[in-house]
């Protein structure tokens, strides 16, 4: 079982802060900056990136592959037994910022639980098998828990059968989530098919999207009844089949939402994931290339530590205030707390195609006022494909990065009686913990009969 100390003390290093929309509900939307308006950093639910845990019930913390003899990471070797795709709990991998959690849902020794089944429902399932409605009410408690009401959280049942069961499907999740789920109703007659932003759905009360989907089963969606379960809106696909930025996969800035999984589980002269799936090892790979979903197995604080592309390690070295100055290093490509009173150029992006990004043709010492070229804008990236391509346009410049609408009290140097409110990401960032991730993810894809 995992070492839950260790696990504390680990990630009380790691910031999470969706720079994009991560404003509390209460904050004004209106003219956060000159340039910066609700347009340019507000994402469609859809087209967010979420770091997603492949099989997260399947861990050794709640007992599943208790006898597993693999080391991680691969290779493995070949007499050894790995059957649990993550070492933490559900609750330890959100602690650390996975925001997507798969389950697999089946009914077996009379009951609804978590098991690791192939297609054939007599394969696996044990008494002591976690019951679904203990797995919803895991994620229900942990977003009760102070800090954490306005995290969003997506759920994905890989349910591989038709089973029935509505009622055992449904009536744990409106005794623990209720109305904090965003239903297929709230997507159709609410937004017309649309996802809402993030924001909105905070909002509206909503930070819950569950979706079902049926890998490495019979291909069929089974909603029970549409009443809070959504049919998969993603394409689902094995890490094996990624390949790296520029090419991405084929993934596009108009494409739909992608999720590539890993497998780690291993049975000796039967199946080996790692090599037949693949493994995710480095986060940030998948988020340069905007992907949606990148589920990762053994999820650990070292792989969690590729996700983070912006703050360089040990910033913000101060608490950051609302005249706050940030540069992009021209030496690693991470933000520092700055002088003001240096001369740097502007990172601008284009008001139209925002992948296209320049640096100003002149510098300045004070990143409130732009100096960006006609129909440029001076903003930070709103994720990681468009924090890449500012990377190859800065060309090793150091640069000043507008991270301005999102510091505590902000003031419009226009308006100046205007303000926000902090935002419950400066709560994070006054913590001074060490780490930010900028959330760009997405979750690949298994297809062996244990997925």
């Amino acid at each position: 079982m995992a070492d839950l100390r260790y696990h504390q003390v680990s990630l009380s290093t790691l910031l999470i802060l969706m720079v994009m929309l991560h404003e509390s509900a209460a904050a004004k939307c209106q003219m956060l900056s000159i340039d910066v308006g609700c347009d340019e950093i507000d994402e469609p639910f859809d087209k967010v990136s979420f770091l997603d845990a492949h099989n997260a019930y399947n861990n050794r913390a709640d007992g599943y592959g208790k006898n597993d003899t693999c080391a991680w990471p691969p290779p493995y070797k070949e007499l050894c037994w790995g059957f649990a795709n993550q070492e933490f709990s559900i609750t330890d991998m959100l602690n650390m910022g996975i925001r997507g959690v798969e389950m697999d849902n089946w009914f077996c020794r009379d009951a609804m639980r978590l098991a690791h089944l192939g297609s054939n429902i007599k394969i696996g399932c044990q008494d002591d098998d976690k019951l679904y409605s203990d797995g919803i009410k895991e994620i229900a408690d942990w977003l009760n828990t102070d800090g954490n009401q306005l995290e969003i959280v997506r759920i994905y049942l890989n349910e591989k059968q038709d089973q029935g069961h509505d009622d055992l499907m449904n009536d744990p999740i409106t005794e623990y989530l209720g109305s904090k789920v965003f239903t297929p109703r709230d997507l159709n007659d609410t937004y017309k098919g649309n996802w809402p932003t993030l924001r909105q759905m905070r909002k509206d009360g909503k930070n819950v999207v569950i979706a079902t989907g049926s890998t490495a089963g019979s291909g069929e969606l089974y909603t029970h009844g549409d009443v809070y379960i959504h049919k998969l809106y993603w394409s689902d696909r094995q890490y094996r089949r990624f390949t790296p930025y520029p090419e991405c996969g084929g993934k596009t800035e108009n494409s739909g939402a992608v999720r590539y999984y890993s497998d780690s589980t291993h049975y000796p002269a039967i199946s080996d994931g790692p090599t037949s799936v693949g493994f995710v090892s480095n986060y940030w790979e998948l988020l340069k290339c905007r992907i949606e979903f990148p589920a990762g197995d053994q999820v650990n604080p070292k792989l969690m530590k590729t996700a983070v592309y912006t703050w360089a390690e040990g910033e913000p070295s101060e608490p950051l205030v609302s005249n706050s100055c940030i540069k992009m290093s021209g030496e690693d490509n991470r933000w520092y707390v700055a002088n003001c009173e240096e001369e740097l150029h502007y990172a601008c992006q284009h008001s139209d195609d925002l992948s296209d990004w320049t640096i100003s043709e002149s510098r300045g010492r004070t990143p409130y006022r732009t100096l960006c070229p006609p129909y440029y804008k001076f903003i930070a990236p709103q994720n990681g494909y468009r924090y890449q391509k500012l990377i190859e346009a800065s060309k090793g410049t150091t640069i000043w990065s507008n991270l301005s609408p999102w510091l505590p009290y902000y003031e419009d140097p226009d308006l100046g009686h205007l303000t926000t409110a902090p935002s419950d990401s400066y709560k994070l960032v006054s913590s001074r913990w060490t780490y930010m991730l900028w959330l760009v993810s997405f979750v690949p894809l298994a297809t062996t009969c244990f997925y």
